[in-house]
């Protein structure tokens, strides 16, 4: 039977299981990630201060530069996983070899997701401030446990969502292209672990925010080493969960290399 708590420890194991292999077999994507992360700091601070507050895109207008480090940073962040979906993934011998057009197909995969998480996330959201408006027009600040309540059960839901789509991930990283709503078939029968998975993902994230906004980290090579190992791990712990539900959901074997 497929619960959360076997489908976290699966990825966990597969990150853990020897980790000296986990850190080579995503070491190109870490140099690329560190480089970045050092020419931002030192060119473009302001898009590591954008980073602690999403709402700030102000540095989009200080000319191509910052967005090209950012667009770096997301080809960092999608070799990584692409290296590490191949790496754990069996059936290696059918699968495409590594190229530039592999890449780019994940990426504007990864786009995609992005725009769907972003209209689903204005359509949980857009309710919730209309109810936090006053008869008189006015806006009532709401208090701060409802706003962590809220923060969190938003994420379970996009979470969730995600989780349920995200499978065209590890599959265009085997250059096996799957369209959406395979995707959300092949996941139909696990709709509910998944929630508990959306949960602790959502509760890791949470953690690691909570551990940034004490720290308040203020100078950019600080921000850089404390956030960047965050959003390192985040994004390996979430691409095991797609290899584990890849695995076991598509290739029927449950059986993954690590």
């Amino acid at each position: 039977m497929i619960t959360a708590r076997s489908l976290l420890q699966n990825a966990i194991l597969l990150l853990t299981r020897n980790p000296k292999k986990t850190v080579t077999v995503v070491a190109p994507a870490l140099v690329l990630m560190l480089g970045v992360g050092i020419l931002t700091a030192l060119l473009a601070p302001d898009v590591l201060a954008a980073n602690a507050n999403t709402s700030d895109f102000s540095f989009l207008a200080d000319g191509p530069v910052p967005l090209l480090l950012v667009a770096g940073f997301v080809l960092s962040y999608a070799l990584m996983a692409i290296l590490w979906h191949r790496h754990t993934l069996a059936d290696r011998p059918a699968r495409r070899p590594m190229s530039a057009m592999l890449v780019m197909g994940y990426l504007w995969r990864v786009l995609a997701l992005a725009l769907i998480q972003l209209v689903a996330s204005l359509a949980i959201i857009m309710p919730l401030l209309i109810v936090t408006e006053t008869g008189d027009g006015a806006a009532r600040p709401p208090a701060l446990v409802s706003i962590l309540i809220t923060t969190f059960t938003t994420q379970i839901i996009l979470l969730w969502f995600s989780l349920r789509l995200s499978l065209i991930l590890p599959a265009a990283a085997l250059g096996k292209p799957m369209p959406l709503a395979h995707s959300w078939r092949h996941t139909d029968t696990i709709a509910r672990p998944l929630w508990g998975v959306a949960a602790a993902l959502a509760l890791v994230n949470t953690g690691f925010t909570a551990i940034t906004t004490f720290i308040q980290p203020t100078a950019p090579s600080y921000a850089v080493a404390v956030e960047l190992p965050i959003h390192i791990i985040e994004g390996l712990l979430i691409f095991s969960v797609l290899t584990t539900l890849y695995s076991i959901l598509v290739q029927k074997d449950g059986s993954s290399a690590a």
